[in-house]
């Protein structure tokens, strides 16, 4: 999946970008505190989330695997000024430990859940345990099942609060998708 991802990255594919921030999002955002808020994105890739929030004045950490989308996100974060309000890690995100990571109020992720292995899904949410402060609040987007070429990805919701319980709790969802393949948005509760 890295190797594809590189690839993408270098040779300019951005299929899978979305034009403007979710409406998900900016509806969440509307029921936090800047100023006591911190935000995760997790498999931001070349930050275009991450920016778009930070110049909102919000506080926001993104995490992806690629380096190359790194720099590129840093780069994007120094030529809208939002530099002082965001940091870009180079890391896996089921591997969230092995990063310095401070404490998140708020975290998202659109369109990376879905596509790790069962293990790489086990240390994502074990990590995401350990960085979403109590009551705190993850948004995730992901892929309904589908069939991908010879495996299926994407999960229902039975199995999205099976794999987050007991550390979170399923507020709400929404089947809203912003790519040709249908997807829902989960809203989990830290307990």
């Amino acid at each position: 999946m890295k190797l594809l991802y590189s690839l993408s990255f270098l040779l300019g594919a951005d299929n899978w970008k979305l034009d403007h921030l979710p409406d998900e999002i900016k509806e969440t955002l509307k029921t936090l505190d800047p100023s006591d808020t911190t935000i995760l994105d997790l498999g931001c890739g070349e930050g275009r989330e991450c920016i778009s929030i930070a110049v909102e004045g919000w506080n926001v950490i993104g995490v992806d695997f690629i380096p190359l989308a790194i720099r590129r996100a840093k780069k994007a974060a120094r030529k809208a000024q939002v530099q002082e309000k965001t940091a870009f890690y180079t890391g896996d995100v089921s591997k969230l430990d092995e990063l310095d990571l401070p404490t998140f109020q708020f975290a998202y992720d659109i369109g990376c859940f879905h596509l790790l292995t069962p293990q790489q899904a086990a240390g994502y949410i074990s990590g995401l345990n350990k960085v979403i402060v109590p009551d705190g609040l993850f948004l995730l987007n992901a892929f309904t099942p589908r069939t991908q070429g010879k495996k299926t990805v994407g999960y229902d919701q039975e199995s999205i609060e099976a794999m987050f319980s007991p550390a979170f709790k399923l507020e709400r969802t929404n089947d809203h998708s912003y790519w040709r393949f249908p997807s829902r948005w989960y809203w989990l509760r830290k307990v």
